[in-house]
């Protein structure tokens, strides 16, 4: 089995920009946002928490003070709370990137792919040329066993950002998907040409020349994602399995006994 790695993307837009309204009473919500913002930085949630639910209580309208809210919520995995935290600031500006991208993350910690696949397409109805939200789509498309999507909006993304390594990553995932092993090689070989340490990289490369009977490559690439990662169990059973296939039982004992050793710790 392929690894997919998966990387959640930071929940965007703790905003520390007060906002200024004409009326006197509204000092008290900036002082109570402000610290909610930064008792959100400073991973101080339940304060968080309370100070942007006083703000709310002197000004329940501004978008930013719930999609911050939803932040808090989020580090929390109070994932109810923090999707009807995201929805309300939806509800007071339809056109509010953030909170729909922050939406997507959240329905996709709840397992709501189509949810979540929906969300996305919006961000990227807001900003065509968001491809973290196309990165992101990439992800739940593949979720959804939808391999040809995944593949295409990949591929959007790196037009957009060609330095964004962990979409070649995935996109080579995607092609391994569909059994497409030379289109999947080659994209990890562009991920080494970015980031010349990535383990996974050599490690996903050893699994593909493995389906391609590539033995000599496959126990080179499991070799140097070892190198890169003396404590890459993963990479140390697939050697020993390789090993063990090709009949070279002394080297396959030697890597189940590191194998072995690692996880035992």
């Amino acid at each position: 089995m392929k690894k997919a790695l998966f990387v959640s993307l930071l929940l965007l837009n703790l905003m520390c920009a007060a906002n200024t309204y004409g009326a006197e009473d509204f000092s008290d919500f900036d002082v109570h946002y402000q610290m909610g913002n930064e008792y959100n930085k400073s991973d101080l949630i339940d304060l968080a928490i309370t100070e942007y639910k006083k703000a709310i209580e002197i000004n329940g309208y501004s978008a930013k003070v719930y999609n911050n809210l939803g932040v808090a919520y989020s580090k929390r995995k109070m994932f109810d709370e923090e999707i009807a935290a995201y929805k309300m600031a939806i509800d007071l500006d339809h056109t509010y990137e953030d909170a729909y991208f922050n939406l997507g993350i959240a329905y996709g910690s709840k397992g709501m792919v189509d949810e979540e696949i929906r969300t996305y397409q919006k961000v990227i109805e807001l900003d065509s040329k968001s491809s973290e939200a196309l990165y992101n789509l990439g992800h739940a498309y593949r979720g959804k066993e939808m391999y040809d999507e995944s593949i295409a909006v990949f591929k959007k993304a790196i037009e957009i950002n060609p330095t964004l390594v962990d979409a070649y990553f995935n996109l080579g995932v995607s092609y391994g998907k569909k059994g497409l092993l030379d289109e999947e090689i080659q994209q990890y070989k562009k991920v080494l040409d970015l980031n010349p340490n990535s383990a996974e990289a050599h490690f996903n490369l050893g699994i593909a020349y493995g389906e391609k009977k590539m033995f000599e490559h496959q126990v080179g690439e499991y070799k140097k994602a070892i190198a890169i990662n003396p404590k890459y169990a993963k990479a140390y059973k697939n050697l020993e399995s390789t090993y063990r296939k090709k009949g070279m039982k002394e080297e396959a004992d030697k890597e189940l006994s590191r194998y072995n050793n690692l996880v035992k710790h």
